[in-house]
């Protein structure tokens, strides 16, 4: 394409200076033409012959008058008339005058100078006798042709002259064009003058910018890192770099004129090499030119044979075609690709036995949890004394701390294998630090510290992100700052800017953070201060559990602290607006039909005595029937034979393990090979329950597991196909109670207070549960609305989070007068508050 455009722009120019110098030779043909026109012209002669023919007339008119004294004139009247009646003919038909016939007047005067003459003929003509007495006549007749002899004269001479004004004036015109064009042909060639001057100069310059990259691509050749071989289609070098004399180890001197194949091909590939320059030859079709980078092996002048990468071009001179091979030595890159290949391996390995030991450590530690949960529970159920009722509510706060720090483990173990997926939903952002603030108040209380929010812009409507793990990142950062304060101020402010980020900070005025140890406190397992007597427990996972998911969201959390000074926590993560304006919260109740239950016939697989004997207990309060096995093959033995309405398979198990024994189970074909099967397991990670589920198993609960939990999952299981649902894995099912709250104000105010404020906080809910229909019935919703603000403050110092949202539907409905989502609601929250309450009750 720029081949083509050059070469239009140097042919468009010749062809324009051809095409007006054919115009310009033109034009020149028209003037000498028109000047040999104008030299032939007969302007004389026509004002002559016009000026002759009044002279005629006055000669004929002379030679008449003197007849009467000299009759031998007549002889000079016929001679003068024919001269006259000439010219007439003359200026009729000569080709001269047509131009002046084509005018109107002229023509006139023309036939009536005509039709004088030819009333004329018959006396002139006649004999000299008649001629003699028509001499008078005739002298009559001539007078009047004189006036009209005179007239054609003025008007030919008048014609004659604007004839001759047109054509100077088409003449200067001619001029002026030939002069135009002229000076336009003279101004082209100075401008393609200038233009191939110019052209010149570039031509200069390119030739010495092409001499100059000669030198550079010599220069680049001479000293590239790269072995360079230029060989011919005869497989002759033809150039050989210095590094190619490093790398093969022939000199360019040994190397230039030899054939490749005998200095750096292989013996093994010589009919190979020698095949592809024939195919080459006579078809113009390589194989490895313009492919690329390849790998192969190559031979250096000692016979020892290397891996090189080779890349192979094609190029034409005046000698021919040329290939060009550009050679790398790639034996110190494959060995370290090998170590490399070697340290993923294991990394890999490392990793792998890394997530072993979070799994076998999750079941270990999470096996021994399940039964001491479970026994905690059964006492709890228990008539128990004052004191052991106390030491039982100890011991469920323990278990409730190592959980928590076995979770916030494994939170770290999703979050390396990318496991931890985001769950956004649409909630009230105002609302959600008011509860955080609002749960938080009882810790903040017991260290004597003031906690306070500040809130600064708020959308007006629902946000869309994951409230869960932001709530982790509140609690961590809030825990942590009432953790290390006592007796000062914590503050929290949280603000939405106009690119939609929600900014939020915690400030202490606690003990504060060194310098040296800025640096470290978002790294896992790290903790400040490694003392015996240390003020604050936790194993150093919170702040990095929070780093890891604000990346996850896409944000940054950033720290100012000085030691002494107190620290400041500030978290910037996107977020989205929802377009609905509020989200009504569906409840699902946890309670269960213990009469489902009564008479069901169950096959427990466990081969833990203790977990089995506690299972058994809390299943047989509802009159569950319970086989026991203590292995998967057991079970599956036992599967065949009987039928069970349901299996609880336990995963981690001698002879046969769970997964194995579920999969023998649904490929039986026995008697219970269709019934439902609930997996046991402490494995907490997510890919583990997606491979117990993908080995038959309809459901699976991780460890420790409390009574009413196994029983809702059991209901849920034995009627799935009549109620047309699924049932999820614990993780998945509504919370009640944040039992760290509950521990934590029960720990702060003691039994007695606890109970009093239970007792309390029971006469409080019963009477909005019992008030909620007569509000309705009122149409007070304003009164429902104050009187449920109150009980959710209620219900979030208690850590009655299931209660608290479902309130805050009620809140938000009575704020918007909507009375059928009021009485929707109030069903669940029966329910609600009746297990709730139980849960309390039972700490």
């Amino acid at each position: 394409m720029n081949v083509r455009h050059s070469l239009f722009r140097r042919v468009l120019p010749l062809s324009v200076i051809a095409i007006g110098l054919i115009v310009l030779l033109v034009l020149f043909q028209n003037i000498t033409t028109r000047l040999a026109d104008l030299r032939e012209a007969p302007n004389d002669n026509l004002s002559w012959t016009l000026s002759q023919v009044e002279v005629e007339v006055l000669l004929l008119s002379d030679a008449a008058s003197l007849v009467g004294e000299d009759p031998s004139q007549l002889k000079d009247v016929r001679r003068r008339f024919n001269n006259l009646y000439s010219r007439v003919s003359q200026l009729r038909q000569s080709s001269v005058f047509q131009a002046m016939r084509e005018d109107q007047q002229f023509l006139k005067y023309l036939k009536m100078l005509e039709f004088c003459t030819k009333k004329l003929v018959e006396p002139i003509d006649s004999s000299d006798d008649v001629l003699l007495t028509k001499i008078p006549d005739v002298l009559k007749e001539l007078r009047k042709v004189r006036g009209i002899a005179h007239d054609i004269a003025l008007t030919g001479i008048r014609l004659n002259a604007e004839e001759t004004d047109a054509e100077r004036a088409d003449f200067t015109d001619l001029l002026v064009i030939a002069a135009v064009v002229s000076a336009a042909l003279i101004g082209l060639l100075v401008i393609i003058s200038y233009f191939l001057f110019r052209q010149h100069k570039k031509s200069q310059e390119v030739s010495a910018a092409i001499e100059r990259a000669s030198t550079r691509l010599k220069s680049s050749f001479d000293t590239s890192l790269d072995a360079i071989v230029v060989a011919n289609t005869n497989g002759e070098i033809m150039e050989f770099n210095e590094a190619a004399e490093t790398v093969f180890g022939y000199s360019a001197t040994e190397a230039v004129g030899a054939q490749m194949a005998d200095l750096i091909i292989p013996p093994q590939y010589h009919e190979a090499h020698h095949a592809g320059m024939k195919r080459f030859n006579d078809t113009k079709s390589p194989k490895l030119v313009g492919q690329g980078r390849i790998e192969i092996t190559a031979l250096r002048k000692s016979g020892e044979e290397f891996q090189i990468e080779i890349a192979i071009g094609h190029a034409e001179d005046e000698n021919g075609s040329i290939f060009v091979a550009y050679i790398r030595d790639i034996t110190d890159r494959l060995a370290a690709e090998e170590e490399l290949r070697i340290a993923r391996d294991k990394a890999l390995d490392a990793d792998k036995a890394k997530s072993n030991f979070l799994a076998v450590m999750s079941h270990e530690m999470r096996t021994p949890l399940n039964g001491l949960f479970g026994t905690i529970e059964l006492l709890q159920e228990t008539r128990l004394s004052k004191k052991q009722t106390e030491y039982i509510g100890l011991a469920k706060n323990s278990s409730d701390i190592l959980l928590h720090h076995v979770n916030d483990v494994l939170d770290v173990s999703r979050l390396d294998a990318a496991k931890m997926d985001l769950s956004p939903k649409s909630f009230d952002l105002k609302k959600f630090f008011e509860n955080i603030i609002t749960t938080n108040q009882t810790t903040a209380y017991s260290k004597k510290n003031q906690l306070s929010l500040e809130l600064g812009n708020m959308p007006d409507r629902n946000v869309w992100m994951d409230d869960h793990r932001l709530r982790q990142i509140a609690y961590n950062l809030i825990g942590n700052a009432l953790k290390f304060t006592t007796g000062g101020q914590v503050k929290v402010k949280a603000h939405v800017t106009s690119g939609l980020e929600l900014v939020f900070s915690v400030s202490d005025t606690g003990i504060g953070i060194s310098e040296d140890n800025i640096e470290h406190v978002f790294e896992e397992f790290y903790t400040q201060d490694k003392s015996y007597d240390r003020m604050a427990s936790g194993v150093g996972l919170g702040l990095a559990i929070c780093k890891r998911i604000v990346d996850l969201m896409g944000g940054e959390i950033s720290l100012e602290s000085s030691l002494g000074n107190g620290t400041k926590f500030t978290v910037v993560v996107p977020l989205l607006l929802d377009d609905k304006v509020k989200e009504i919260i569906e409840i699902i109740p946890t309670s269960y039909d213990p009469k489902i239950l009564k008479a069901r016939r169950i096959l427990l697989v466990e081969d833990n005595d203790i977990n089995r004997h506690i299972v058994r207990e809390m299943l047989e309060k509802d009159g569950v029937i319970i086989t026991e096995a203590t292995n998967g093959l057991e079970a599956v033995q036992m599967a065949e034979e009987q039928k069970y309405d349901l299996i609880l398979m336990d995963v981690s198990m001698p002879v046969m393990n769970g997964i194995d024994a579920t999969k023998e189970i649904r490929n039986s074909g026995g008697l219970s090979a269709e019934v439902p099967i609930l997996g046991l397991t402490a494995h907490a990670l997510p890919r583990e329950h997606e491979k117990f589920i993908t080995a038959g198993m309809d459901a699976c609960l991780c460890k420790p597991i409390s009574h009413e939990i196994l029983a809702f999952n059991i209901e849920g299981l034995l009627t799935a196909k009549s109620r047309g649902r699924s049932i999820a894995g614990q993780e998945n099912a509504p919370y009640y109670l944040n039992s760290n709250i509950v521990s934590e104000v029960k720990d702060a105010l003691g039994d007695e207070k606890f109970k009093n404020i239970l007792n309390d906080f029971q006469i409080e809910i019963d009477g909005l549960i019992k008030s909620i229909p007569q509000l309705i019935d009122a149409s007070d919703y304003n009164e429902l609305a104050a009187a449920t603000h109150k009980s959710v403050g209620s219900s979030g110092v208690l850590g009655a989070e299931c209660l608290q949202d479902s309130l805050r539907v009620i809140e938000d409905a009575a704020k918007t007068n909507a009375k059928d989502a009021i009485i929707s609601e109030h069903s669940n929250l029966s329910d609600i508050w009746r297990i709730t309450f139980e849960q309390l009750k039972a700490l």
